[in-house]
């Protein structure tokens, strides 16, 4: 999952932040800022060898001096938004050109999309049409079709022409529960029409789903002992830590990686876990293995 870019920027400590972001259909856009760059051409088209769909557009005048960064989306519509299909940072030049990497996708209604990011706001153009993918004897076929307004937020739209605008409010979506092997994502999405400007991971929300699951495991488990394997994790928190001591009748033992050997830890049944942890409440599983290495020696 992409990290970087606008919505790592974007994203803070507290998850839900709101984000104003004007949003103009059109095929032309200008940045007032230096160099004054202009993104035209802007569509949804097959790749060169029909391997997949891609959003494609020509850019002007876009230097380091521009004061801005921008971004090329593809976007599949849904009736409850738009959600990223594939992505592509334009690189400067005096004239370019850039498609994002052919992706194969369902059938359905595309658009392509601009974010050009001035460090102040954002603004994001979009494709004059919407465009319908369809595949005939194996090739994509793609067909312009006229662009209709977003249902969900008509009331916030101002007609200029054939234009239209929205005061979009983003905020972020969980989209994807967190596991003990993958992060969550969360989307930064519009509450009012569903359009989604980037994906981000949440960061250690895998590793707390591995601590929240262990804990769970030694809580409920009906056996006289519990076996944790792990290939990316080296530690137990408080959370674990008084999982174990819940149930003293009850042994870890732990299959872990450290620098690409496999290691097994045993916790004895009723052992105090206050001696394992740190000040913090964390124990390494290194540092558990020494801590009751040496209280085993001691007994001796």
């Amino acid at each position: 999952m992409k990290k970087a870019g606008l919505g790592r920027r974007l994203l803070t400590a507290v998850t839900g932040i709101i984000i104003f972001v004007e949003v103009l259909t059109g095929t032309t856009i200008k940045v007032h800022a230096a160099g004054e760059p202009k993104v035209t051409q802007l569509e949804v088209t097959v790749s060169s060898d029909n391997s997949g769909i891609v959003a494609r557009c020509s850019y002007q005048n876009y230097t380091a001096q521009s004061g801005c960064e921008m971004k090329l989306y593809l976007y599949r519509v849904e009736s409850d938004g738009e959600f990223i299909e594939s992505q592509k940072e334009l690189v400067y030049a005096d004239t370019g050109s850039e498609s994002t990497e052919p992706r194969q996708v369902k059938e359905g209604m595309y658009r392509a999309s601009v974010m050009i990011d001035t460090g102040i706001e954002m603004k994001q153009i979009n494709s004059e049409s919407y465009y319908r993918v369809s595949q005939t004897d194996g090739n994509y076929v793609v067909a312009k079709e006229k662009a209709s307004e977003p249902k969900e937020c008509m009331d916030d739209f101002e007609e200029t022409g054939e234009k239209f605008s929205c005061s979009h409010v983003y905020e972020y979506i969980l989209v994807q529960q967190a596991t003990p092997v993958r992060d969550a994502v969360q989307a930064l999405q519009c509450t009012k029409c569903g359009m989604v400007i980037d994906y981000v991971d949440v960061p250690n929300s895998a590793y707390a789903a591995f601590l929240q699951e262990t804990a769970d495991v030694i809580q409920n488990t009906r056996q006289k002992e519990v076996t944790i394997c792990t290939d990316r994790w080296m530690s137990f928190d408080r959370k674990v830590f008084e999982a174990i001591e819940s149930r003293p009748d009850v042994a870890v033992i732990i299959n872990y990686q450290y620098q690409g050997d496999v290691y097994s830890l045993i916790i004895p049944a009723g052992t105090d876990v206050n001696l394992l942890m740190d000040e913090n409440g964390f124990g390494g599983f290194r540092a558990v293995n020494d801590k009751l290495l040496q209280r085993t020696s001691g007994l001796n």
